[in-house]
């Protein structure tokens, strides 16, 4: 169970989140967060993860996320990677297991075999060795899924994994995160593209600094609960 309990985020003088009280059991399912620019919808993934410090409280499983760690998954936007740092795509995918393995071990024959698979289910066996400045926004958005798989984890945490990408890396991404949902993986997904919502989410948060809707995805499109989202709802600028 994902528990979030009057969690308020504020960064400088201005406040960001407020009021977040979430209650999700983990049973298999994509649920999008949704909202406009300046919402709060990744910082609020930041803040589950400790990366920034609300008040409030974020637990799995009856204890502080920060505490369980090794079962949660994220993956940032990939404007947040450094592109120069020199490493390729197999060692990039690889890291993802150190979590479970430990540093400076050698690499096990399951973890090579699981390397191998997700080289050819996401399409990489092609750029194994091909540095990651090299590669195109849908590539990499690949291999930072590939690596976020090589590791097992209860919850994902992703934001905006489909900006700038081709439809094919995509529905190749998609399709591994519907693998996740089948065995039993709780997914929250940051999101702007409401023409997909239906296709992509089972139920969906509408964010705007305080949650203003979290129900199933057919009806958080509806007019009235869009309208109190993203025309109603006073936007805190600067905070995505």
């Amino acid at each position: 169970m994902l528990e979030v309990k009057d969690l308020n985020l504020s960064l400088g003088n201005k406040q960001v989140l407020q009021n977040i009280d979430l209650s999700i059991p983990i049973q298999g399912e994509i649920i999008g967060i949704m909202g406009p620019n300046g919402a709060g919808k990744s910082s609020l993934i930041k803040s589950l993860i400790g990366e920034f410090k609300p008040t409030g409280s974020a637990l799995l499983n009856d204890d502080y996320i920060q505490n369980n760690l090794k079962y949660v998954t994220y993956i940032p936007q990939k404007a947040h990677i450094d592109l120069d740092f020199p490493i390729n795509v197999e060692h990039v995918v690889l890291s993802g297991a150190y979590k479970d393995i430990g540093w400076f071990k050698w690499i096990t024959s399951s973890t090579r075999q699981r390397l191998n698979q997700l080289m050819q289910t996401l399409e990489l066996e092609d750029l194994r060795h091909r540095q990651i400045s090299e590669l195109s926004g849908g590539q990499l958005q690949r291999v930072l899924v590939a690596r976020a798989l090589m590791s097992e984890s209860i919850l994902y945490l992703l934001d905006e994994p489909f900006v700038g990408i081709d439809f094919h890396s995509e529905q190749i991404i998609m399709q591994q995160l519907r693998k996740l949902k089948e065995q039993g993986k709780l997914l929250l997904i940051v999101h702007h593209d409401l023409s997909k919502t239906e296709a992509y989410f089972d139920r969906v948060i509408l964010l705007n600094k305080t949650i203003r809707f979290f129900g199933d995805s057919v009806t958080a499109m509806q007019p009235e609960h869009l309208n109190k989202t993203f025309l109603n709802a006073t936007v805190q600028n600067g905070t995505s």
